[in-house]
């Protein structure tokens, strides 16, 4: 089985749809722009799973860095090492764009999803998330 990444093409918005409902319950969007990468994990052709990078510049020390969002996988496709192939693209996607980190949220209840990070590298940080919500 060969698993392959790529970037996002607009044929594959059936199938990312799909597996961001599955896994997130939200819909697929279309939307361009240079501040996003999306990428796509196939097998035999069949997208599997979904990664979106977003670009951020941080203009105090005017470096980019990149936020990582829904890394999902198809159910039928989990535990195969597709979510770590995509989180390795993302981080060449990075590096060629001279990006200083990328950076994700993730969850307390996601255990699993924790263990995936952590073995690509990320290191869990020491700090609390505030959002307040704009009504």
């Amino acid at each position: 089985m060969d698993i392959n990444v790529r970037e996002y093409q607009s044929d594959d918005f059936d199938a990312v749809h799909s597996i961001l409902m599955d896994s997130f319950s939200v819909s697929k969007k279309e939307f361009h722009g240079d501040c996003f990468c999306e990428l796509v994990a196939t097998i035999d052709s069949v997208v599997v799973g979904y990664l979106l990078l977003t670009k951020v510049l941080n203009p105090i020390i005017d470096r980019y860095y990149y936020l990582v969002d829904y890394v999902c996988v198809d159910s039928k496709y989990r535990n195969l090492g597709i979510g770590k192939k995509m989180l390795e693209m993302a981080y060449q996607v990075a590096k060629e764009n001279s990006a200083i980190y990328l950076q994700l949220t993730c969850s307390t209840f996601r255990v699993v999803a924790h263990k995936l990070y952590e073995s690509c590298g990320f290191v869990k940080r020491e700090s609390d998330i505030f959002r307040k919500e704009i009504v």
